[in-house]
């Protein structure tokens, strides 16, 4: 399976919680609209919590993974440079190499983000992840990332 851009992947991901997660757990659900972030995905219940994915798909035509709007500017940049808690406990990043013919997905939070940066700050410059982040994180499979995503959303 390939992803054609990143609302294919949003999209893929907003199926694979509503099939494989909310299914099990109807109080978890993914938010089809977005405005901040990419996938917004509400635990209802005795425990009520909102979680937030980012999600960037790297593609070789493109020769980078970039972040925000540019310039330094945008809600991705922001995330990185405030690192606010309830963002790094509540947010997830979903990062995935468009040249592998069988997609494994990167799930980390902001701070793990923060370390593979191009020039290792955000700048007007540098608003690019480092593609060294596919070699030296470990990445997951679907099923991985779907159990790994019921962990952190049951938490």
């Amino acid at each position: 399976m390939t992803f054609t851009d990143e609302h294919d992947l949003e999209s893929h991901l907003r199926q694979l919680i509503k099939s494989q997660i909310t299914t099990k757990h109807p109080y978890i659900y993914a938010f089809e609209n977005k405005k901040a972030v990419d996938v917004v995905i509400c635990r209802d219940g005795k425990e009520p919590a909102v979680f937030f994915l980012e999600v960037k798909l790297f593609q070789a035509k493109h020769g980078r993974l970039g972040i925000g709007t540019g310039g330094g500017t945008g809600y991705q940049p922001e995330i990185i440079a405030r690192s606010p808690h309830y963002l790094e406990t509540h947010l997830r990043w979903v990062i995935v190499d468009s040249r592998q013919t069988v997609p494994s997905f990167l799930f980390i939070p902001t701070s793990i983000v923060a370390k593979y940066l191009s020039g290792k700050t955000i700048s007007a410059k540098f608003n690019n992840i480092q593609l060294g982040i596919f070699r030296q994180v470990t990445a997951f499979s679907e099923s991985q990332l779907i159990d790994e995503m019921s962990k952190w959303l049951l938490q």
